[in-house]
């Protein structure tokens, strides 16, 4: 008899416990999920190289809190972060966000019950730099060592230049010097030789009038030194202008 009677008080639960569930009684089983959390700041450009990213909304009080960063073509970013006892969630992180557009969304979980995602928010990522061997390098920083190279480059050109200008001033002055003194040894030989000659002209006709051979011999020596002294100085004036040039 008392096994009887315990029988069908399991049957009765049994049944009651599938009515509940199928009539609504239960209220685990058709307990409303929480609303969708609000993203209150997020960036409209964020700078990846340079920036932390800082998103900043609400949601229900102690909630645990999933945001998602999804681009086409990427893996989704996921960041989670517990709501505080006002139900405000705030994440700051150190992130890479590849060039372009990026869509933000938000969804929270309170006890076992998990939200829809909130609506989207759009992050423009925009990349100044590069990574290379897994170090992020800024084009600024590549752009200031190229300046600086060209500058040492443009340095060292100019200052081979000036030596090779000296240089070659030096030579040019070297050579105009030592054309200067053949051109004088040469100019002294000639007009020597020319004096010698008016010195024997005035010697032989010593006591007595010139002939007229003696006289154009005479007038033609004068002539010849001033020839000579004539051509000696445009020529030296022609070779320091062209030194110059």
């Amino acid at each position: 008899m008392r096994i009887t009677y315990f029988l069908l008080i399991s049957l009765f639960f049994l049944a009651f416990s599938a009515y509940a569930q199928e009539s609504g009684i239960s209220g685990v089983a058709n307990q409303a999920p929480p609303p969708e959390p609000y993203i209150s700041i997020s960036p409209d450009t964020f700078y990846t190289l340079e920036d932390m990213l800082y998103i900043e909304g609400r949601g229900d009080p102690n909630a645990i809190v999933t945001v998602t960063l999804q681009k086409q073509g990427t893996q989704p970013i996921k960041f989670t972060v517990k709501a505080d006892s006002f139900g405000e969630w705030v994440i700051a992180e150190k992130t890479y966000l590849v060039a372009g557009n990026w869509e933000v969304r938000a969804r929270q979980k309170v006890g076992t019950l998990v939200s829809g995602e909130s609506n989207p928010r759009v992050i423009r990522s925009v990349v100044t730099g590069f990574t290379i061997f897994g170090f992020q390098v800024r084009y600024i920083v590549v752009a200031g060592i190229a300046v600086f190279f060209i500058a040492i480059i443009v340095g060292i050109f100019l200052y081979f230049r000036k030596k090779i200008s000296l240089l070659k001033q030096g030579l040019m002055e070297k050579q105009l010097r030592e054309t200067e003194t053949r051109f004088h040894e040469s100019f002294t030989e000639i007009r020597k030789n020319l004096m010698d000659e008016l010195k024997d002209l005035a010697a032989s006709s010593e006591g007595r009038t010139l002939t007229s051979g003696e006289l154009d011999k005479r007038d033609r020596i004068l002539r010849e030194v001033e020839e000579l002294e004539q051509n000696l100085e445009h020529d030296i004036h022609d070779i320091g202008r062209r030194s110059l040039n």
